[in-house]
């Protein structure tokens, strides 16, 4: 079994005016890398001993989940599969390279809100990586796959009125 990943210190938003609330929140994984296997990423708000057992339960803090669709691994020869090695050049016009890591984002508002209402003024992130049964042949861990360089939590609030 994989092992979580935690990130902790995320502020609940808490607007200055007491009858404006927010509409939708996200929280965004910067810098996901996804060279390698393929899994699922479970995300948990407020519980930090969140594994593969704990299942999609919202009473345990389960808020969503992402999936990586990895490239499984580098078949080419050493620096083909590196981002780094393309370089910048100005009147370079291709697409990036497509192992340049990537933002995934899960929309959690009804359990940012649920958390608030309960009076947590903070939120942790637990990541728990979960491997698809097809890609047991690899030896690595999903732990080890999972490479996100920060999280951040964005709140949205719509300027109008809504019926």
């Amino acid at each position: 079994m994989a092992a979580a990943v935690t990130y902790s210190g995320l502020e609940v938003p808490k607007h200055p005016e007491a009858d404006v609330d927010f509409d939708h929140a996200d929280l965004q994984f910067h810098n996901v890398d996804h060279s390698g296997q393929s899994y699922e990423v479970r995300v948990y708000l407020n519980n930090t001993d969140a594994t593969y057992d704990t299942g999609r339960d919202e009473g345990k803090g389960y808020a969503g989940s992402f999936h990586i669709f990895g490239h499984g691994g580098c078949y080419g020869e050493e620096g083909h599969c590196d981002p780094k090695e393309r370089g910048h050049h100005p009147f370079d016009y291709r697409l990036p390279h497509p192992l340049e890591p990537m933002m995934k984002s899960v929309e959690v508002t009804d359990a940012l809100k649920r958390l608030r209402n309960r009076g947590a003024e903070e939120v942790s992130v637990t990541l728990v990586p979960i491997t698809y049964e097809s890609t047991t042949r690899y030896t690595r861990d999903a732990k080890d796959e999972l490479g996100v360089d920060s999280v951040s939590l964005v709140t949205y609030e719509t300027a109008f009125d809504q019926p």
